[in-house]
């Protein structure tokens, strides 16, 4: 999960910079430091959503027996992704991201895309704004950040 503002940033500099004639030069885009996916999820309590950890095979099963009957979900076309043993057949590569790292630092960027409780939080807001999540129950740690402008629409949801 890279911030998009970060990936833009990285995409202007590796095009105004070319490389060398008859040279490869691979700009990975990367957070950093990397979140975890348990760290995104425990975002949702923070920001005063009920949940709690539990085994993947449980929360696999209540998950495609929820998909199942609703289908009006964005996870629906990616099922099959969960249907198998994600935790073990997944696997994140390893990238190399010195090229992109040298050339932020080269016009003045000292850090990399950072994934926060902060953006997360914006990611959140959005996410109930579009309708994709409910507003939380609950009264979390930190309030959801309040998103200017409109508000937001998802395409391709049928809206019930």
């Amino acid at each position: 999960m890279v911030p998009v503002d970060h990936v833009a940033r990285c995409t202007v500099l590796s095009a105004i910079e070319p490389p060398p004639p008859k040279s490869a030069k691979v700009h990975h885009i990367t957070s950093r430091p990397s979140i975890r996916f348990n760290e995104l999820l425990d975002s949702l309590s923070v920001f005063g959503y009920n949940v709690e950890r539990c085994e993947y095979v449980i929360w696999r099963g209540k998950l495609e027996k929820h998909v199942m009957e609703v289908q009006d979900n964005a996870l629906f076309p990616l099922l099959h992704f969960v249907l198998d043993d994600l935790p073990t057949s997944t696997k994140a590569p390893e990238l190399n991201d010195q090229n992109t790292f040298d050339l932020l630092k080269k016009y003045g960027e000292e850090k990399g895309g950072v994934v926060d409780q902060q953006l997360i939080g914006r990611y959140i807001a959005w996410l109930v704004s579009a309708t994709f999540l409910p507003k939380p129950s609950g009264e979390g740690k930190l309030p959801l950040p309040q998103l200017d402008g409109p508000s937001a629409k998802a395409v391709g949801r049928s809206g019930r």
